[in-house]
């Protein structure tokens, strides 16, 4: 029986659905909470996550374990007008984490004229996926790589450093430039080599370092 349908992203661009079995919910759910104390998080902290619908199956689990934590959460959706939301929460709140940020959030952070720093420097860990990285790094800002490679989520443990995925759950490759992810347990949609729309190098079968498209807003980290 499938707990939901997730999306994710292939190489050029569509979008492709897959059952998710309660299982695999389950056994993110425990990865995510190893993650997320990798990342310094615990009770009492504040996390600030960021993503779309769409993006349910690769967040929830990561939500789930930031409550399990002990942890409080907040959410906004990873998109241009949900800046101000962004922008307003780390205003008054102090987040030990925010993860997902997206060149769409920072797209509407330049609208509001908001300065990244002054949004995001106090956080000691900033989430940013690809192209949202490169904007952040290039004002001094230090990012963790925060990546949806296809199902799989991959998340840096310290700036700069390769993004991991679930070694148990998840044998990344390289075809062409682009990551492909291989299911290394049962689920409900197995995959095998899979494109997604991920261009990195590979470390050690479950780390990527994305490749990087530097925007001209100052010097490279």
């Amino acid at each position: 029986m499938a707990w939901g349908v997730g999306q994710y992203e292939v190489s050029d661009r569509t979008r492709v659905a897959w059952e998710v079995g309660h299982d695999e919910i389950d056994r993110a759910i425990g990865a995510g909470s190893t993650v997320l104390a990798g990342l310094g998080i615990s009770a009492g902290d504040r996390v600030l996550f960021t993503s779309m619908l769409s993006e349910a199956v690769h967040f929830w689990p990561l939500v789930l374990a930031t409550m399990l934590a002990g942890a409080q959460l907040s959410c906004a959706d990873a998109a241009r007008g949900e800046a101000r939301r962004v922008r307003m929460f780390t205003r008054l709140l102090a987040y030990r984490a925010v993860l997902g940020i997206t060149p769409a959030v920072l797209d509407g952070l330049d609208e509001l004229g908001a300065d990244y720093t002054d949004v995001l420097g106090r956080v000691p860990v900033i989430g940013a996926r690809p192209g949202a990285y490169e904007r952040l790094a290039g004002t001094g800002l230090a990012p963790h790589d925060f990546v949806l490679a296809g199902p799989a989520v991959a998340i840096a443990t310290e700036p700069g450093g390769p993004a991991w995925v679930n070694r148990d759950e998840w044998e990344l490759d390289i075809d062409d430039g682009w990551v492909t992810v291989t299911s290394r347990r049962p689920r409900l949609t197995g995959f095998d080599r899979v494109r997604t729309a991920v261009r990195a190098s590979v470390v050690d079968g479950h780390g990527l370092v994305p490749a990087r498209s530097w925007p001209d807003r100052g010097p490279r980290p």
